[in-house]
């Protein structure tokens, strides 16, 4: 199904199964969001009119026989050294003026430096506040032979917009422990909006499942303008777990407050 921004005219082929007319998406190209339009207004994409091409303006023709003579020259040549003179006297003027301020102005300010502390002190604040308003639910941790991987781990839920401000890409991270409460491996960072079904969990190569998790088009229909209360699906997939895999943890670590509710 194809939907065209109503305001930059970019066109996105969207899958029949996520297209929903009314359904609110955000452009990827000049950020404006929209509902879908309904489907015989969504399956014409209006073709823009082919560029006419400007010719170049007429070049000026060539003045045959134009000479100076010695005189224009000499002027010439004067006016560059009072141009050039003029440069030299503002320059140094402006030396001098520097020179002088430093002596009879009046004490510096002092430029606000933070500390390390301070910044890390501050900078949480205002991300936890966003954070908190995120909550999840209906989180299950279960393995799954893939065809092409092997074994792998699938950690799956829904984020929930507890607040009443919309909200745009939530991003959770989940991470696998040993018994002793160490990471295995490297964490993991997941926009959410992309469900997989089981069949794509069962035969999609490595390439493939991270394309499928990072579909945009996805993404921008269901992880953008979330309405307060809506639920939004996460999938987090780690190939070939550990075998002293003991428990996982998962959290939300990134929220913006949409633009545009």
């Amino acid at each position: 199904m194809l939907v065209t921004c109503p305001r930059c005219e970019t066109t996105y082929s969207l899958p029949d199964a996520l297209y929903k007319v009314g359904k609110k998406m955000r452009c990827s190209n000049c950020g404006l969001v929209f509902p879908m339009p309904a489907q015989e207004t969504a399956a014409a994409a209006p073709a823009k009119a082919p560029a006419r091409e400007t010719p170049p303006p007429p070049a000026d023709p060539p003045v045959a026989g134009k000479k100076f003579s010695l005189a224009t020259l000499l002027q010439y040549r004067k006016a560059l050294i009072g141009v050039a003179a003029l440069f030299l006297l503002l320059f140094l003027g402006y030396g001098v003026w520097l020179i002088v301020g430093s002596f009879l102005g009046g004490p510096k300010q002092q430029p606000v430096v933070e500390t390390k502390q301070q910044e890390q002190a501050a900078a949480p604040a205002v991300n936890e506040d966003l954070i908190s308003s995120i909550s999840l639910d209906e989180i299950r941790q279960f393995q799954v032979d893939n065809a092409v991987i092997g074994r792998i781990m699938v950690i799956q839920g829904v984020a929930v917009n507890t607040s009443n401000i919309h909200k745009d890409f939530i991003v959770v991270e989940a991470r696998i422990l040993d018994g002793d409460g160490n990471t295995l491996g490297q964490p993991i960072q997941q926009l959410c909006g992309v469900p997989l079904t089981l069949f794509q969990l069962q035969s999609l190569s490595a390439e493939e499942l991270n394309a499928a998790l990072n579909n945009r088009i996805t993404i921008l229909t269901y992880n953008t303008n979330i309405p307060p209360g809506e639920r939004v699906p996460f999938v987090v997939v780690f190939p070939a777990p550990p075998a002293n895999m003991k428990r996982f943890e998962v959290r939300v670590i990134s929220v913006q407050d949409a633009t545009t509710p």
